[in-house]
């Protein structure tokens, strides 16, 4: 899939640039780069990273993204950034599916 991020925007002709402009890594906004490394992000990665990777568990896009009960902290982690907004708005926040019907 693609978001709407610098690298996918650039390769799309969208945007002059596919690095990412929030920090000065000089590093392409990929996925990867929005959800694990962009230093202008951290202060909202760390529940991120709290939810998804406990007790100093490496965080990573498997780790997030493999698994239901992660998706409101994905949420609320792209919601805080607000780097989506404009495309997506602001995303609802759910919780892992549940047993009942």
């Amino acid at each position: 899939g693609h978001i709407a991020l610098n690298r996918h925007l650039h390769r799309i002709g969208k945007v002059e640039s596919p690095l990412c402009d929030k920090c000065a890594l000089h590093s392409p906004e990929t996925v990867e780069h929005y959800l694990l490394r962009c230093p202008a992000y951290r202060q909202h990665r760390t529940p991120l990273e709290a939810q998804c990777a406990p007790r100093r568990q490496r965080l990573s896009l498997r780790r997030i993204l493999s698994n239901p009960e992660h998706l409101a902290a994905l949420a609320t982690y792209v919601n805080a950034t607000g780097r989506l907004r404009q495309m997506l708005g602001v995303i609802p926040l759910w919780g892992p599916p549940s047993d009942e019907v």
